[in-house]
């Protein structure tokens, strides 16, 4: 054999040995070429443990903001403001079926879901605009959620849910959008009676089904 060949397979096989034996530290640059484990831990549902979690939080977010909708509706019934509480009503109706959309969806994963207990919603409020910004503040808290958990669906590189998420986003854009200018045609008309009674009517004649 070639005396240049003789030396070249020589050491070759010294760094393959120096390989085989290094040993295992913080500081080996070896260890560099490894692959990286994903940080994110995975259910055996393949969707990540903090989305589960999330997902269960989801739910039981849609289901109080249904709830919360509900007592509105009661309450505007009692001031005899029939449009606002039809608005109220479908609403609620909208939300509850929020909640049954994303069960459906996390059944289809095979994610366990546990119902959890339910905060009262507020019952008695001390004016319509009261009523109007305390929905408005629901639906903004509902949309961190539903960005929390997208967050969470991104780290874990869950497309599936990502693609999902993206409804719920349009639809809370759309939400608070109506609620903030129900809000300021209420505060405009609150001082006026049959202003309010005229607004009243045409959210009526809205959401007539």
């Amino acid at each position: 054999m070639d005396r240049r060949k003789i030396i070249l397979v020589s050491s070759l096989a010294i760094i393959q040995s120096i390989v085989a034996f290094q040993p295992i530290t913080s500081n080996n640059p070896i260890l560099s070429i490894r692959p990286k484990r994903s940080s994110k831990a995975l259910s055996m549902t393949g969707c990540s443990i903090s989305c589960e979690e999330l997902l269960n939080d989801q739910v039981t977010m849609e289901l109080e903001a249904s709830q919360l909708y509900l007592s509105a509706a009661i309450w505007f019934d009692l001031q005899n403001l029939v449009g606002m509480s039809a608005y109220m009503k479908k609403e609620s109706e909208e939300e509850r079926s929020h909640a049954l959309t994303i069960i459906d969806f996390a059944t289809k994963r095979h994610v366990p879901l546990s119902l959890q207990k339910l905060q009262a919603p507020p019952a008695n409020w001390k004016s319509c605009v009261d009523v109007w910004r305390s929905l408005l503040k629901a639906e903004q808290d509902n949309t961190q959620s539903l960005y929390r958990l997208a967050d969470a669906a991104q780290d874990s590189g869950d497309h599936a849910l990502t693609a999902f998420l993206r409804f719920y986003h349009m639809e809370q854009v759309d939400s608070e959008d109506s609620l903030e200018t129900i809000i300021a045609k209420v505060e405009d008309n609150c001082d006026s009676p049959g202003l309010m009674r005229q607004l009243d009517t045409e959210l009526a004649q809205s959401f007539k089904t």
